[in-house]
Protein backbone atom coordinates (compact mmCIF):
# COMPACT_ATOMS: atom_id res chain seq x y z
CA UNK A 1 0.00 0.00 0.00
CA UNK A 2 2.77 2.48 0.90
CA UNK A 3 4.61 1.96 -2.37
CA UNK A 4 1.48 2.73 -4.39
CA UNK A 5 0.97 6.00 -2.52
CA UNK A 6 4.58 7.04 -3.10
CA UNK A 7 4.25 6.23 -6.81
CA UNK A 8 1.10 8.34 -7.09
CA UNK A 9 2.72 11.28 -5.32
CA UNK A 10 5.85 11.02 -7.48
CA UNK A 11 3.74 10.84 -10.63
CA UNK A 12 1.73 13.88 -9.58
CA UNK A 13 4.89 15.91 -8.93
CA UNK A 14 6.75 14.87 -12.09
CA UNK A 15 4.02 15.07 -14.71
CA UNK A 16 0.75 16.97 -14.40
CA UNK A 17 -2.14 14.68 -15.23
CA UNK A 18 -0.14 11.54 -14.51
CA UNK A 19 -1.95 11.13 -11.20
CA UNK A 20 -5.20 10.53 -13.08
CA UNK A 21 -3.51 7.85 -15.15
CA UNK A 22 -2.08 6.30 -12.01
CA UNK A 23 -5.50 6.25 -10.35
CA UNK A 24 -7.04 4.67 -13.45
CA UNK A 25 -4.31 2.01 -13.53
CA UNK A 26 -4.84 1.33 -9.83
CA UNK A 27 -8.59 0.96 -10.41
CA UNK A 28 -7.95 -1.47 -13.28
CA UNK A 29 -5.57 -3.49 -11.10
CA UNK A 30 -8.14 -3.68 -8.29
CA UNK A 31 -10.81 -4.79 -10.77
CA UNK A 32 -8.58 -7.58 -12.09
CA UNK A 33 -7.66 -8.70 -8.56
CA UNK A 34 -11.33 -8.77 -7.59
CA UNK A 35 -12.15 -10.89 -10.64
CA UNK A 36 -9.29 -13.25 -9.87
CA UNK A 37 -10.48 -13.52 -6.26
CA UNK A 38 -14.03 -14.32 -7.36
CA UNK A 39 -12.75 -17.06 -9.69
CA UNK A 40 -10.72 -18.58 -6.86
CA UNK A 41 -13.74 -18.42 -4.57
CA UNK A 42 -15.88 -20.22 -7.16
CA UNK A 43 -13.17 -22.86 -7.53
CA UNK A 44 -13.07 -23.32 -3.75
CA UNK A 45 -16.83 -23.84 -3.61
CA UNK A 46 -16.74 -26.27 -6.53
CA UNK A 47 -13.83 -28.18 -4.98
CA UNK A 48 -15.66 -28.43 -1.66
CA UNK A 49 -18.74 -29.83 -3.37
CA UNK A 50 -16.75 -32.30 -5.45
CA UNK A 51 -14.72 -33.38 -2.41
CA UNK A 52 -17.91 -34.02 -0.46
CA UNK A 53 -19.31 -36.04 -3.35
CA UNK A 54 -16.07 -38.05 -3.69
CA UNK A 55 -15.95 -38.84 0.03
CA UNK A 56 -19.58 -39.98 0.02
CA UNK A 57 -18.87 -42.06 -3.09
CA UNK A 58 -15.84 -43.61 -1.38
CA UNK A 59 -18.06 -44.49 1.58
CA UNK A 60 -20.55 -46.24 -0.73
CA UNK A 61 -17.71 -48.13 -2.45
CA UNK A 62 -16.32 -49.18 0.92
CA UNK A 63 -19.73 -50.42 2.09
CA UNK A 64 -20.43 -52.22 -1.19
CA UNK A 65 -17.05 -53.96 -1.39
CA UNK A 66 -17.07 -55.07 2.22
CA UNK A 67 -13.95 -56.96 3.22
CA UNK A 68 -12.41 -57.01 -0.27
CA UNK A 69 -9.00 -55.36 0.05
CA UNK A 70 -9.04 -54.09 -3.54
CA UNK A 71 -12.32 -52.23 -3.01
CA UNK A 72 -11.14 -50.82 0.29
CA UNK A 73 -7.96 -49.56 -1.35
CA UNK A 74 -9.98 -47.94 -4.12
CA UNK A 75 -12.22 -46.22 -1.57
CA UNK A 76 -9.24 -45.06 0.47
CA UNK A 77 -7.56 -43.64 -2.65
CA UNK A 78 -10.76 -41.81 -3.65
CA UNK A 79 -11.13 -40.23 -0.22
CA UNK A 80 -7.44 -39.27 -0.05
CA UNK A 81 -7.59 -37.76 -3.54
CA UNK A 82 -10.66 -35.74 -2.62
CA UNK A 83 -9.03 -34.33 0.50
CA UNK A 84 -5.76 -33.62 -1.33
CA UNK A 85 -7.58 -31.80 -4.15
CA UNK A 86 -9.49 -29.70 -1.63
CA UNK A 87 -6.25 -28.80 0.15
CA UNK A 88 -4.62 -27.74 -3.14
CA UNK A 89 -7.51 -25.46 -4.12
CA UNK A 90 -7.81 -23.91 -0.67
CA UNK A 91 -4.05 -23.34 -0.50
CA UNK A 92 -4.23 -21.52 -3.86
CA UNK A 93 -6.90 -19.25 -2.39
CA UNK A 94 -4.76 -18.70 0.73
CA UNK A 95 -1.67 -17.85 -1.32
CA UNK A 96 -3.65 -15.34 -3.37
CA UNK A 97 -5.00 -13.78 -0.18
CA UNK A 98 -1.49 -13.44 1.28
CA UNK A 99 -0.17 -11.85 -1.91
CA UNK A 100 -3.10 -9.46 -2.19
CA UNK A 101 -2.89 -8.36 1.44
CA UNK A 102 0.72 -7.31 0.95
CA UNK A 103 2.27 -9.59 3.56
CA UNK A 104 4.62 -10.91 0.88
CA UNK A 105 5.83 -8.13 -1.43
CA UNK A 106 5.38 -8.78 -5.14
CA UNK A 107 7.99 -7.16 -7.42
Amino acid sequence: MGVAVVRRIAAAIMVPGAAAVSVAAHHEEETMLAAFDSVLTAMAYAAAGLALFAIVWAGFVLMAEGSDSRGAGRARNAAAGAVLGLVVVLSAKAIALVLRSGIVPVP
